[in-house]
């Protein structure tokens, strides 16, 4: 019973590990973003049109600096991040494929129905190629989100302790 308790009070009594996040804030708003350390990131630098990408490895917050897997980069130099947002595809595929199948659906009603006055119309092929190229065309428009960093968002780097 001993060797319980005291494995139970060195399994609690452990130093607490403190946790390094890099955090997007935008002013008059409460919420913020946290970046944790292995996340992608694609960031430009100031007066630079080149986007970079590369895993965080390590956040040095005593050098405001972020470590990538092959260089260092200080949050100070880092003038906007993008994202892939995931939705545009998924709801362009969906669109895409609804148009589909309206070409279909009306393709058998018009094969299958007996009627000879019904035909596969011009109506028909448009809600498809108005459905299919807007839904092709959705990931190109909206498919990435950047955040720059000016007077109203900053970048910073937090150690939060327990």
């Amino acid at each position: 019973m001993r060797l319980i308790l005291t494995l139970l009070c060195l399994l609690f009594l452990q130093p607490i590990f403190a946790q390094k996040v890099l955090q997007i804030e935008k002013f008059g708003d409460p919420v913020t973003e946290k970046i944790n350390i292995g996340a992608f990131l694609t960031y430009q630098l100031k007066n630079d049109d080149i986007w970079s990408q590369g895993y965080i490895r390590d956040l040095r917050i005593d050098l405001d600096v972020i470590e990538l897997d092959d260089r260092f980069v200080n949050i100070n130099d880092i003038a906007a991040f993008q994202y892939r947002r995931t939705w545009p595809k998924k709801v362009g595929t969906q669109l895409a494929l609804f148009g589909l199948a309206w070409s279909g659906y009306a393709l058998i009603g018009t094969l299958t129905d007996g009627n000879p006055d019904t035909n596969y119309q011009w109506s028909d092929a448009i809600v498809t190629g108005a459905a299919a190229g807007i839904g092709l065309s959705l990931p190109l428009v909206f498919g990435k989100k950047t955040i720059r960093f000016d007077k109203r968002r900053r970048l910073r780097m937090l150690d939060i302790t327990f």
